[in-house]
């Protein structure tokens, strides 16, 4: 029963250490941008405009709000509190 308890603790902790580390991979907005290209280039690899449409005015708009506002496509989530940079 106690070795339960120490798996079930350990578990908890990666799966934290796990969801620290998505949260901290994603929080700029040239995190989000760099996403955004990607889409992009996987999306409509034609398209020479989505970036400078799409993704640029969505960078600067993060730069001057701190905030990132995901496409519809992607469940539009707003997340906010990122480095400006």
């Amino acid at each position: 029963m106690r070795l339960g308890a120490v798996l079930a603790a350990w578990a908890g902790l990666a799966l934290a250490a796990g969801s620290v580390g998505t949260a901290l991979a994603a929080e700029s907005c040239s995190s989000f941008q760099k996403t955004c290209a990607a889409r992009c280039q996987q999306r409509l690899p034609r398209d020479k405009d989505c970036m400078p449409d799409h993704c640029t005015p969505k960078l600067t708009e993060c730069r001057a709000t701190g905030c990132w506002q995901e496409g519809k496509l992607y469940g539009g989530a707003l997340t906010c509190n990122l480095k400006k940079s």
